[in-house]
């Protein structure tokens, strides 16, 4: 059997929405670059690409078994239960059938995110038996008991329970957190699994977790951003593009879902803004929100919020990034941070009061400056240091650029993810044989 890598077949939720989406789209497209027959695998397609296909929808599977008005009772059955009890839903038959989902089988299946309702975790064993399965790590659920990310709870090294906010999505109604890391923990010692993440953060984090004891290979493959989208420009050009205050002081902030986003810490951000309203010296000073719409906000005489709304097209996102002064960033735990790498790419210093691996890609100091994570007065002291020495402040978005340049190259991450993927594949066979 030949060891040339052919086929490769993506998994994640969905093909739109955030970074493990982006990050999915991005993958998908650079293997079809490189001549790679790819393959996205989601929950739910919104999007319009022809790899894309949805688990529910597939044109070269046979739904028809799968009909049975029994067979879909007993499944609803089950999902209310599993509801009532507090259980993970895993009731997703389709993801035993990955192999068929887009014709051929594939030479090596990638998984991205596999919470968020559409596939059966026990169907690993039998599927890394069957052909190789890479995971790549872009939140933590896979290593907790629901939650996907444990916002600096440590339960998830003891066996969790005793859960302190089953709201955390993905949510559960009943605290079975540690029988859920239990089910957890028995599909991974059934699994041969290869496990990459975008940062070291998550990988030592992972090699600490019921996850271990399946991984065959681990790999740090660094995440990217499209260069050719963002890089610098004029800040007084992006602004009048964007009808933005040429004189003001401009703050950015990104997220999908904006403050709602139950991963990232807009209280902290919110408290440093009236700090800095309390305190600041210069001109007036504009957040901009990207991810949510709302009606402007004012905080005393000096800060007002904007809210800009969802920024589809990924040419004016870096307008956005170019028309700022400085972005801020605020996160308990964050594995990559592909809204920081963007703005370091643009030439905007990022200030970031958050933990995890997003730490990896700012330079303190150079590209950035990083406070502790829920930490407002020492993020609003760090965003008036940079608003206040505008000369400092573009010395560091110059050296933000460069870094990027040099790092944070999406096409080196698809070189450096096909090499593993094709690492991953010769190893497989010389196993096999």
């Amino acid at each position: 059997m030949s060891k040339e890598i052919r086929k490769i077949v993506i998994v994640n939720t969905a093909d739109v929405g955030g970074g493990a989406e982006l990050a999915s789209m991005t993958v998908l497209n650079g293997f079809l670059q490189l001549g790679i027959d790819a393959w996205l695998l989601v929950g739910n397609k919104t999007g319009r690409h022809e790899r894309v296909v949805s688990f529910h929808e597939s044109p070269f599977f046979d739904y028809r078994p799968y009909m049975d008005s029994n067979l879909t009772e007993d499944i609803e059955r089950r999902r209310r239960m599993d509801r009532i009890r507090g259980f993970e839903d895993f009731n997703y038959p389709y993801s035993h059938n990955i192999c068929e989902m887009t014709g051929s089988p594939p030479d090596l299946v990638l998984c991205h995110n596999l919470h968020g309702g559409y596939f059966d975790l026990r169907s690993l064993p039998s599927l890394s038996a069957r052909v190789p399965v890479a995971l790549r790590l872009f939140d933590t659920w896979l290593q907790t008991g629901h939650c996907a990310y444990s916002l600096g709870c440590n339960r998830w090294q003891t066996g969790c329970g005793k859960c302190p906010d089953l709201t955390i999505p993905p949510a559960i109604t009943r605290d079975a957190t540690n029988t859920n890391l239990l089910r957890k923990q028995r599909v991974f010692r059934q699994s041969r699994l290869f496990v990459s993440a975008e940062s070291q953060w998550m990988l030592d984090r992972a090699r600490q977790s019921v996850l271990a004891p399946a991984v065959i290979d681990w790999k740090h493959i660094p995440g990217g951003v499209d260069l050719e989208t963002f890089f610098p420009g004029r800040k007084h050009e992006a602004r009048s593009r964007l009808h933005l205050d040429p004189e003001a002081k401009v703050l950015l902030y990104v997220a999908n879902k904006g403050p709602a986003n139950p991963y990232k810490d807009f209280e902290t951000v919110i408290q440093a803004l009236v700090e800095l309203n309390r305190k600041q010296s210069v001109n007036k000073i504009v957040l901009l929100v990207v991810g949510s719409t709302s009606p402007d906000e004012e905080l005393g005489q000096n800060v007002l919020i904007q809210y800009a709304g969802d920024v589809a097209a990924r040419e004016q996102l870096a307008d956005f990034y170019r028309a700022a002064d400085v972005m801020v960033h605020s996160a308990i735990e964050e594995t990559f941070g592909n809204v920081v790498a963007e703005a370091l790419a643009c030439g905007t210093p990022v200030v970031a009061a958050s933990g995890g691996g997003v730490v990896e890609i700012i330079d303190h100091g150079r590209t950035g400056l990083i406070v502790a994570p829920q930490e407002p007065v020492q993020l609003a002291k760090a965003i008036s240091l940079l608003l206040e020495a505008p000369d400092h402040c573009a010395k560091m978005g110059a050296a933000a650029a460069a870094a990027a340049r040099r790092y944070l190259d999406s096409r080196e991450m698809i070189r450096n993810l096909r090499s593993w993927c094709a690492e991953i594949h010769a190893t497989w066979h010389a196993q096999a044989t």
